[in-house]
C-alpha cells in the first residue's frame, strides 16, 4: 500500500504548463466570444473500496471536462454557455457523456461595470445555496467543492443548475453582492394522473399545486470586495484583505415525499424542501506571496419530521498560501433531527431505525501546488470518510460503479453504509486542474 501511494504521488507530479483562454475576434460590433476548455484528471485510492471490502481501490478519471463559451452581444448583455462530461471513467464507468451544463443570457440596463450593477439572467443557472456553491471549480480550499453538509433529496438538478430567472448584481461599491429568483425546482416528469394529484393520493404525485422553487444568496463585504463576476473564488494573490459574511434560503412546496411520519397535509407524506446558509469567508494577505483563507458556512435541512436528511450541516476550510504552496485542512458535519416526541409505534420504530442513517464527520488535509495560479494547480489530499461522504467506499454504490463493497470483515450492507456506528474509511486524491 506505502508503494503504490509514492508511486502515485510520483505520476501526479509529471504536470504540464496552462495557457489561458482565447479571445475569438467575431465580425459583430461590440460583441465578443472567449473560448476556454478546463480538465481536471483525478488519481484516487479509496480504502477497503475493492468489492471485497478488504482491498484497497485505485481508480484514474476525469472529474470535470469543460468547454466554456462566453462573451457579450452589447454592453448590456452578456451570455454563458459551458459543457461538461463529469466524472468519466469513476469507478470505471465510461456510460455518461457530456451535457449542456450551463447555458444563460444576462441583460444589464444599466451597464455591466461600476459600483451597482442590476441583471437580469435566465436559462439553465446556477442555484443559490450558498457562496461555497458559486465558487469556481478552479479555485476552492480544498479539492473539490462541499456536498456532504447540506441535502438536496430526490433531486434531479445536474450539477446543482435549474432552469430560471433571477435577479444578480452588486450595490454599494461591490460591498453587497446578491442573485436570486423563481425556478423551475423539482417536479418530476413521471407524475401520477390529474385524478391521484389533485387528491395526492398517488406515490408518483410531487409538488401537486407546481410551485416553482424559490431561492436567493446575499453577500456583504465587511473588508474590502469580491464583487464584480460571476463566481467566487478562495485564492486571490492580491493586497488587500477581504471579509465577507452571505445568507441565503431555497425553498419549495410539496416538493419532498418522507417514508417516516406525514407532512403538513398529513396526506400521502408530502412536505416542503427547505435549505438556508449562513458563511464567512476571509481572505487575509501578508503580502502578494502569501495569505490566509478561510471559508466556512453553516447549513439548516429542513425537510420534514422524520426525515434523515433534516438537520443541521456545516464545514470549515482553512488554507495558508505561502509563494506556490498551500497546505489545508477541513472538516464536515452533519447531524440529522432526532424523531418528534409524537411519533408512536410503527412511526417511531421507523423513525428511529433510519434518523442517523445519513450523518456525516469528514476531515481533509492536503496540499495545493501552484503552476500557474488556479488556472494550472495540483492538490494532493488525504481524507478520513466517517458517514455519509462524497469520497471513500460510501460513495461507491451499484448505481455509479456497478458494485458495492462489502463491509470490511464480511458483513452484508457493505462499506457504503452511512451509518457513523461503520468505522471510519482513508482514502487519498492526486487532483490536478488546468483551465486553458
Amino acid at each position: 500500500m506505502k508503494a503504490t501511494w509514492k508511486a502515485l504521488l510520483a505520476t501526479s507530479l509529471l504536470i504540464a504548463p496552462a495557457a489561458l483562454a482565447t479571445k475569438v475576434p467575431i465580425p459583430v460590433e461590440g460583441a465578443s466570444l472567449n473560448v476556454s476548455v478546463q480538465v481536471q484528471t483525478e488519481a484516487m485510492v479509496t480504502e477497503n473500496g475493492a468489492p471485497n471490502g478488504t482491498d484497497p481501490a485505485y481508480d484514474i478519471f476525469v472529474r470535470r471536462t469543460r468547454l466554456l463559451v462566453n462573451g457579450d452581444i452589447s454592453q448590456n448583455f452578456t451570455y454563458l454557455i459551458q459543457v461538461d462530461n463529469a466524472n468519466f471513467g469513476k469507478f470505471g464507468n465510461f456510460g455518461g457523456r457530456a451535457i449542456v451544463q450551463d447555458a444563460w443570457v444576462g441583460w444589464a440596463p444599466l451597464g455591466q461595470t461600476g459600483g451597482t450593477v442590476v441583471y437580469v439572467d435566465a436559462g439553465l443557472l446556477l442555484i443559490p445555496i450558498s457562496r461555497h456553491l458559486l465558487n469556481s471549480t478552479t479555485n476552492f480550499i480544498t479539492a473539490d467543492v462541499h456536498t456532504d453538509e447540506f441535502r438536496f433529496p430526490g433531486n434531479q438538478f445536474p450539477g446543482l443548475r435549474d432552469t430560471g430567472v433571477q435577479l444578480r448584481g452588486w450595490l454599494l461599491d461591490k460591498k453587497i453582492g446578491f442573485r436570486g429568483g423563481l425556478y423551475e425546482g423539482y417536479t418530476p416528469v413521471t407524475q401520477g394522473t390529474t385524478t391521484s394529484c389533485v387528491t395526492a393520493t398517488s406515490n408518483n404525485c410531487i409538488t401537486p399545486k407546481r410551485n416553482p422553487q424559490v431561492a436567493g444568496f446575499v453577500n456583504f463585504d465587511l473588508i474590502g470586495s469580491e464583487e464584480g463576476g460571476w463566481l467566487y473564488g478562495a485564492y486571490k494573490w492580491a493586497k488587500d484583505p477581504v471579509l465577507s459574511v452571505g445568507f441565503s434560503g431555497v425553498y419549495q412546496s410539496l416538493a419532498i415525499r418522507n417514508t417516516v411520519g406525514t407532512g403538513p397535509t398529513g396526506i400521502n407524506n408530502l412536505t416542503d424542501q427547505k435549505l438556508a446558509s449562513a458563511d464567512v469567508y476571509l481572505n487575509l494577505p501578508q503580502t502578494e506571496a502569501a495569505e490566509l483563507v478561510v471559508d466556512a458556512v453553516g447549513y439548516l435541512n429542513g425537510y420534514g419530521d422524520g426525515n434523515a436528511n433534516t438537520g443541521k450541516g456545516f464545514f470549515a476550510d482553512v488554507g495558508y498560501r505561502f509563494g506556490p504552496v498551500a497546505p489545508y485542512a477541513s472538516f464536515s458535519y452533519f447531524q440529522a433531527d432526532d424523531c418528534p416526541a409524537s411519533f408512536s409505534g410503527t412511526a417511531a420504530t421507523a423513525c428511529a431505525a433510519n434518523i442517523q442513517t445519513a450523518n456525516s464527520r469528514n476531515f481533509k488535509a492536503g496540499l495545493n501546488f501552484f503552476f500557474n495560479k488556479n488556472l494550472n494547480h495540483l492538490n494532493l489530499e488525504f481524507q478520513v470518510n466517517h458517514g455519509l461522504s462524497a469520497f471513500g467506499p460510501q460513495a461507491i454504490t451499484t448505481g455509479n460503479a456497478g458494485y458495492a463493497p462489502l463491509l470490511a470483515g464480511g458483513g452484508v450492507g457493505g462499506a457504503q453504509n452511512t451509518n457513523l456506528r461503520v468505522s471510519a474509511q482513508k482514502s487519498f486524491l492526486a487532483h490536478w486542474n488546468v483551465i486553458f
